[in-house]
């Protein structure tokens, strides 16, 4: 189960909530089942940041936090 608020699983540190940066599908673009639905999707989930500014995870490519 996904908890925003567990501690990082890099280095343990805690972690801050930022919104997730994704490009909109646009209203007139099919999102979900492939049936034909048209609009947008559900908001995505935040991103969780480390606070620990060694952490590994701060790494382009690296597992995130």
């Amino acid at each position: 189960m996904y908890s925003d608020h567990d501690p990082c699983r890099v280095c343990g540190s805690p972690v801050e909530l930022a919104p997730r940066t994704v490009p909109d599908a646009g209203i007139d673009a099919p999102v979900g089942p492939t049936d034909g639905v048209v609009g947008t999707a559900d908001d995505p989930v935040d991103e969780r940041i480390c606070t620990n500014p060694d952490c590994p995870s701060h790494t382009p490519g690296a597992d995130s936090a």
